[in-house]
């Protein structure tokens, strides 16, 4: 599969990026979020996060760089004077799709497990 060349993608390349996203689309997961971030961090306050669903209307997908996860992650990051997030539960060069902008990208391929193949799988044709 490859992504349509019209797809809007952010890039999350660094704290700036996620915290941008953030106060764009902001949505407060305080309560659910408090406890593990602030043993975490040790901040005490209000926790936001994107709101993907409002995300969604912009973009078609959210893209988080190894260099926004490697710089970014596990950090409180503040959003505004009262408020803070944290990029948490990705992993680096994910990308989370918010729409249908994929599509194929070439013939199908199928792949069987043979222990006396290198790695163990080989690709066979398509029937």
């Amino acid at each position: 599969m490859a992504f349509r060349a019209d797809a809007r993608i952010c890039e999350i390349r660094g704290p700036e990026d996620w915290t941008d996203l953030v106060s764009r689309y902001p949505l407060e997961v305080t309560r659910a979020r408090w406890h593990d971030w602030f043993k975490v961090t040790g901040r005490a306050g209000t926790w936001l996060i994107p709101d993907y669903s409002a995300v969604a209307a912009d973009y078609d997908a959210v893209h988080l760089t190894i260099g926004g996860y490697l710089t970014a992650a596990g950090r409180a990051l503040a959003v505004s004077d009262n408020a803070a997030t944290m990029l948490a539960g990705w992993d680096p060069d994910k990308t989370y799709w918010l729409a249908d902008a994929l599509q194929v990208a070439g013939a199908p391929v199928r792949w069987v497990e043979r222990d006396f193949e290198l790695l163990g799988w080989a690709q066979v044709p398509v029937s």
